[in-house]
């Protein structure tokens, strides 16, 4: 026991920094290496910036334009992630719930959704969500120093 009289749980701060590595490794796998785009009622492809995945649903935030709100008044959207410039896996998003943000002074509306279990694409998604866990407990920064395992 600590001096205050605490127990330190070492096994939930060893998940609650897993928990961080994995949000960071997430957003950072999002930002560099897969294009996230939706299409909009006029055909329109608008790229959206994913904050969090799981295999039940999805966070993501577009810039809020008082011009062209978007999405407004709609329940489902269908998001495209771009593994590369010319393939991508089609899911379907029901939004739960919305909310303004601000992050650096400019002005954001965050999503929260559920991805539709119907479509033959959600069995590639849910594969997607569960390698990016396992990457984020797995992988390691490199520091460009040489490291040498013997077996």
């Amino acid at each position: 026991m600590s001096q205050t009289g605490r127990v330190v749980d070492f096994n939930e701060i060893r998940n609650q920094k897993l928990d961080e590595k994995r949000r960071t490794t997430e957003r950072i796998f999002f930002k560099n290496m897969l294009g996230v785009y939706t299409i909009t009622g006029g055909s329109e492809m608008r790229q959206v910036e994913i904050i969090d995945v799981s295999e039940e649903g999805l966070a993501f935030q577009v810039p809020f334009d008082t011009k062209s709100p978007w999405p407004e008044d709609v329940a489902e959207v269908p998001v495209r992630l771009y593994f590369t410039q010319d393939t991508y896996l089609e899911i379907q998003l029901l939004i739960q719930n919305s909310r303004a943000y601000l992050d650096h002074g400019v002005k954001f509306v965050r999503y929260g959704c559920k991805v539709d279990r119907s479509l033959r694409s959600y069995e590639a998604f849910k594969f997607f969500v569960k390698f990016l866990r396992v990457y984020a407990e797995n992988s390691h920064k490199d520091t460009d120093k040489m490291t040498v395992f013997y077996l």
